[in-house]
């Protein structure tokens, strides 16, 4: 039926995104099905045909068998998570290809980094965490969203919290922060005329002092 195999393309390109799946209702108004009763009849369907299985008990584990179940992601380097006002040159270097399951992270992702400092643990990031890092602009970044960001024309990065303070006149377009989550450490004002948006933090896993176990070689096969 074209409408299933409209589902399955809405199902595939969810997962290209998010690397999870919609929930009932997402796809009951993206679909235009009249409940979510109908979008689940049409689900089972799918899996009796063989093209998307899920996982008994548990949410948004509707996966199209056509999706693969792991992801290539190069690991660029090292990214500071130190004080902003003191963030490291980083000498770009190319550490490998991390081979990583793909529900960890949407597919989007372009690049992994590898953190060094503890001026984010208050948000669980340690030292020696890796980050994926997913590509956005400065219209989609939101407040409170961990990013990476360089100083324009330097390779000084750092990674922190970006918040954003609405002016107390309710006019302009308000203060950026850069801001780190230790209790010894104060947030920087972010200048995007001088800090360059490297991309946000979508997924993080660690701590990893040996990356031998993660990364793997690209052959070609």
């Amino acid at each position: 039926m074209a409408d299933r195999e409209r589902l399955l393309d809405y199902l595939e390109a969810y997962w290209e995104i998010h690397g999870y799946s919609p929930t009932l209702e997402e796809i009951r108004r993206q679909m235009g099905y009249s409940s979510r009763a109908h979008a689940l009849y049409h689900l089972l369907a799918l899996v009796r045909q063989g093209l998307v299985v899920r996982e008994p008990g548990k949410h948004r584990t509707w996966r199209p068998v056509s999706l693969p179940t792991h992801i290539s992601v190069p690991l660029k380097g090292v990214v500071p998570a130190s004080t902003p006002d003191q963030v490291g040159e980083v000498v770009p270097q190319d550490l490998g290809t991390l081979r990583l399951p793909a529900t960890w992270a949407p597919r989007r992702c372009r690049f992994a980094l590898w953190v060094r400092g503890e001026s984010m643990i208050g948000l669980g990031i340690q030292p020696y965490d890796v980050v994926l890092i997913e590509p956005v602009s400065w219209n989609e970044v939101r407040s409170g969203d961990l990013v990476v960001v360089r100083l324009r024309g330097r390779n000084q990065m750092t990674l922190k919290q970006l918040i954003w303070e609405e002016p107390e006149d309710g006019k302009g377009v308000g203060t950026l922060w850069l801001r780190p989550a230790h209790p010894d450490l104060q947030p920087m004002r972010l200048d995007r005329r001088a800090w360059v948006l490297e991309g946000r933090v979508a997924f993080r896993f660690g701590p990893v002092r040996d990356l031998g176990a993660w990364i793997h070689e690209t052959d070609g096969r």
